[in-house]
This record gives structure tokens, C-alpha cells and sequence, in this order.
């Protein structure tokens, strides 16, 4: 086989790179999971938010109390911002400490796609958050916290390390491998939970984190009896998250 010329190289990295940027979310998927959420909602509005020249869905539930401060809530790999794990326990939950809450709907891809495939798609689920932050500002209310789980850790991290925000506290349960280069700048308390039966990405890269987040001086790592998913564990999660938030 012939060795590949500059030319050639130049060219497969322009077709690599084109293919990157070609990723899109899967719009009909969000479409499907909206309306099966609104279907079957029990707690909170679906607000509709705008960004990347799409609309996209989002459910906010107000505070059983008189407050400012707002939560935003970010989903993982795939699902929807009522998801039945991790994600609507939190949103609901909050609310009755204190929070209101606004999780929104992120960028998915089909089914078969891995978190890796998603890193195209960091920029425009950095301007969710955003449109989620304004619309909070919109409604007189503080963005203190972001909450986020799995994959949804990854866009969070991206974003605080990319954008100027207002946040006061992060929280990344079961955050992956892929988020560690994003830490280094976060200097806002952060709470990386993880569980002991967690995912491989999320346990093989304790160490990593921790050392990615030596300079922040209000970070905690906790680790606590439960899977990546808090399967029949939401009381241990819900009581974890709320006690660090006070």
C-alpha cells in the first residue's frame, strides 16, 4: 500500500471533520418523547423554550415555598426531562424543599448512539442551558443550582467551563469519564455523587475527577449505596441532594 501524501491526509481530515459537524439532534425522537410526556404528566408545566433555532421542551415546578432560587435539572443520555429515574423524583422533590425547578429537554440521538456521539452536540445543549437560564431570569428567579445526571453531567461541566454563568452549586450524579477535561476551571461548590454499583465510565474515573478538581476548593465526591440509576434508592438520592444543597 502506498503511504498517504500531505494532500490525501488534508483531505480525509476534511471529510472527518465535516462528518463531525454533521451531527444533529434527533428532532422526531424529542418530538415523540414530548408528547408522551405531556400524556402523562402528574407534577409541573410544559414550558416551551427556544434555541438553536428549534423549540424545545422543558418542565418547571414551581416551590411549594416563597423563593428565588431555581434549580435547573439536566437529564442524561437519550431520555427526557420527566424521566422516571434520577431526574423526575429530583424535579419534584426540590420543589418541596425550597427550589423551584426547570428541567429541560436535551439534545438526543437515536437509541444506538454512545456519549461519545454526543460531543458534537455540546455547543447546542450549551444553549439550552442557557435559554433555561434566561427564562428563569425572565420569571425573576435565580439560577443557583444545576443539577444533572450521566450524560446530562458532561453538557453541565461543558457549559460551566465555557460560558459565563450565575450558578452557585453543581451537582453531577454518576458524571462520566468524557466531563473530566471540563473541570478544571469550575470553582463553584460541586458535589460529583456517584454510586458503588455505578457504570464503568463513571467509576474508573474517580480519581480523575478528584484530580481535575484539586483547585476547587468546595468540591466533594461522595460515594453511596446505589447503581447509576438509583434504582429503588430515590429516598438515599433525594436525602443526598437536598442536604447538600442547604
Amino acid at each position: 500500500m502506498r503511504p498517504l501524501n500531505n494532500s490525501s491526509i488534508l483531505i480525509l481530515l476534511l471529510i472527518s471533520n465535516f462528518a463531525f459537524a454533521q451531527v444533529v439532534p434527533n428532532y422526531a425522537k424529542e418530538k415523540r418523547w414530548a408528547s408522551q410526556v405531556e400524556d402523562g404528566l402528574m407534577d409541573g408545566d410544559v414550558v416551551w423554550l427556544n434555541a438553536n433555532k428549534r423549540q424545545f421542551m422543558s418542565l418547571y415546578t414551581p416551590s411549594e415555598t416563597n423563593t428565588k432560587r431555581a434549580a435547573l435539572i439536566v437529564h442524561g443520555l437519550g431520555v427526557h426531562p420527566d424521566w422516571a429515574q434520577v431526574i423526575q423524583p429530583l424535579r419534584v422533590a426540590l420543589s418541596e424543599k425550597g427550589w423551584h425547578t426547570l428541567s429541560i429537554q436535551m439534545p438526543v440521538l437515536a437509541n444506538d448512539k454512545d456519549a461519545m456521539q454526543y460531543i458534537p452536540l455540546l455547543t447546542q445543549a450549551d444553549n439550552r442551558i442557557k435559554a433555561a437560564v434566561d427564562y428563569l431570569q425572565q420569571q425573576g428567579l435565580n439560577a443557583d443550582a444545576i443539577v444533572s445526571h450521566s450524560l446530562g453531567s458532561l453538557m453541565s461541566a461543558h457549559y460551566l467551563d465555557n460560558q459565563q454563568h450565575s450558578f452557585k452549586y453543581f451537582i453531577a450524579i454518576g458524571m462520566p469519564d468524557l466531563a473530566v477535561k471540563y473541570l478544571g476551571k469550575i470553582r463553584i461548590p460541586m458535589l460529583d455523587l456517584y454510586g458503588v454499583d455505578d457504570i464503568e465510565p463513571v467509576l474508573k474515573s474517580i480519581k480523575e475527577r478528584a484530580q481535575a478538581s484539586k483547585k476547587n476548593k468546595h468540591y466533594t465526591q461522595k460515594r453511596v449505596d446505589a447503581d447509576h440509576f438509583f434504582n429503588d434508592k430515590d429516598t438515599l438520592l433525594i436525602d443526598e441532594v437536598g442536604t447538600w444543597l442547604k
